[in-house]
C-alpha cells in the first residue's frame, strides 16, 4: 500500500456563519454578551476545525483580528429600524457559504432562517422576567415583539446551547408556559478574556466594589438601601466604589451614605485594574443567565458577594459558597461580606483554578465545536 494513501483523511472545517450585526456595543445592554462573544470568537478562530464567517453591520462589531471571513451589511443596526430590517431579512441579503449558522445572542429572524441548520446562545429568558416583574420598563408592544421572536427563535432553532444549567431551567420553563417544543438545549458555559490575568499580582486596597447599574434586577438601589442600614446600626463596612450610572433614586441614595463613591464607567484597563484592587466584588442582581463579573472577578483574585439561589452559585461552584446572601436581609449580607473578606489567598486561588477549569475559553469552545458537529454529522 502506498504509504501516502495510508495516512488519515483530514475532515473539511465546519464553516459557520456567525450573525453579528445585532451586536452594538456602544447602544446595547447586554455587554456581557458581547463579551462572551469576543472571547468565543477568538477562540474559535484558532481552531482548525471551525472556519468562521462573521455576518456584520456598519455599526456592529466584527473582526477578532484573526484571519475569519467579513460579510457587511451596508447599513447601521444601532438604530430600531436598521435593526429591525437587518434581523427580519437578513438569511435573504447575506448567504455565505456555511454549513450551519450561529446566533450569539440566541434571537432568529422573524421572517426566515437559513437553509442550513441553525443554532443559536440563549443566555436567559429575562425578557420574560421583565414582563412578569418590571412591565413598567418596557411598553406592551416592545415586550409583545420580543417575547414573540424569543417563542420563535425557540421553535425553529435546531440546537440551543446556552450558559449554565440555571438559564437552561429558565428556557425550559419558558418553552412550558407558552406550550413550545423544547428544542434540544447544550450547557455550554462561558468564558472570559480576563483569564490572561490570572497570574497576576495585585495590590489589595481598602474597598469592596459594585458594578452600579439602573437596570432593576441589577438591585442596585436595593444595595443602596442595606448599606444605609448598616451604617445605620454603626456596624464596620469598608469603603464602597460604584462603578457605573446610578438613576435618580440612585442618587439620592448615594447622597445619604458615607464612604461610598461612584467613579462612573471605566475603560477595559481601568476596570480589570479595579476589581483586582478591590477587597470583594458584592453582586445583587436577582436574575442571571451566568454571572460573567463572578468569573472575571475571581479570575483578579477578588472573592464574591452573591445572591444566594442565583445561577451565580453555579458558577462560583461550591468552593465559593461562602459569599451567598439574601437579598432581603442586611444582617445576611453583612456576614457574606465578613466571610468574603476573612478567605485567605490560597483560599480565593483554589476558587479560581476551580473556575478556569471549567470555564476557560478552550473548555467553553470545546464544548460548542462539539455542539456544532452534532449538527452537521
Amino acid at each position: 500500500m502506498n504509504a501516502m494513501n495510508s495516512l488519515p483523511v483530514m475532515a473539511k472545517p465546519i464553516r459557520v456563519a456567525v450573525y453579528l450585526a445585532d451586536q452594538n456595543p456602544q447602544r446595547d445592554r447586554s455587554w456581557g454578551i458581547t463579551s462572551m462573544t469576543r472571547s468565543l470568537l477568538d477562540s474559535l478562530s484558532q481552531r482548525k476545525e471551525i472556519e468562521v464567517s462573521l455576518v456584520t453591520s456598519r455599526s456592529s462589531f466584527g473582526s477578532t483580528g484573526r484571519n475569519e471571513l467579513l460579510h457587511r451589511i451596508p447599513f447601521r443596526t444601532d438604530g430600531e429600524l436598521g435593526r429591525l430590517i437587518c434581523d427580519a431579512l437578513h438569511p435573504l441579503v447575506i448567504r455565505p457559504d456555511a454549513d450551519l449558522w450561529y446566533y450569539p445572542k440566541g434571537y432568529l429572524s422573524l421572517l426566515m432562517r437559513p437553509k442550513v441548520p441553525v443554532v443559536g446562545t440563549m443566555h436567559d429568558a429575562i425578557v420574560q422576567y421583565y414582563a412578569d416583574h418590571y412591565p413598567e420598563t418596557r411598553s406592551r408592544r416592545a415586550f409583545g415583539y420580543w417575547l414573540r421572536v424569543m417563542k420563535r427563535s425557540l421553535s425553529r432553532s435546531d440546537l440551543v446551547m446556552t450558559v449554565s444549567n440555571h438559564a437552561k431551567s429558565q428556557l425550559e420553563s419558558f418553552c412550558d408556559r407558552y406550550n413550545i417544543k423544547a428544542p434540544s438545549i447544550d450547557v455550554t458555559y462561558e468564558g472570559s478574556a480576563w483569564e490572561v490575568h490570572r497570574n497576576r499580582q495585585w495590590a489589595k486596597q481598602n474597598y469592596v466594589v459594585h458594578l452600579a447599574s439602573s437596570h432593576p434586577h441589577k438591585r442596585t438601589n436595593h444595595l443602596l438601601s442595606l448599606w444605609k442600614e448598616l451604617q445605620q446600626q454603626k456596624l464596620d463596612l469598608p469603603p464602597l466604589t460604584l462603578i457605573g450610572r446610578l438613576d435618580e433614586e440612585g442618587t439620592r441614595l448615594l447622597s445619604e451614605l458615607k464612604f461610598v463613591e461612584l467613579v462612573g464607567n471605566l475603560d477595559d484597563d481601568a476596570l480589570v485594574e479595579k476589581f483586582a484592587q478591590a477587597r470583594a466584588l458584592i453582586l445583587p442582581s436577582e436574575i442571571e443567565g451566568f454571572g460573567l463579573p463572578a468569573l472575571e472577578a475571581y479570575y483578579v483574585g477578588t472573592p464574591v458577594c452573591y445572591v444566594a439561589g442565583t445561577s451565580v452559585a453555579e458558577v462560583v461552584t461550591e468552593k465559593g459558597s461562602f459569599g451567598a446572601f439574601e437579598l432581603s436581609d442586611s444582617k445576611s449580607l453583612y456576614n457574606a461580606l465578613n466571610s468574603a473578606l476573612a478567605q485567605s489567598d490560597a483560599s480565593i486561588l483554589d476558587v479560581s483554578d476551580k473556575l478556569y477549569e471549567l470555564f476557560s475559553n478552550q473548555r467553553c469552545a470545546d464544548r460548542v465545536i462539539e455542539s456544532f458537529k452534532k449538527l452537521v454529522r
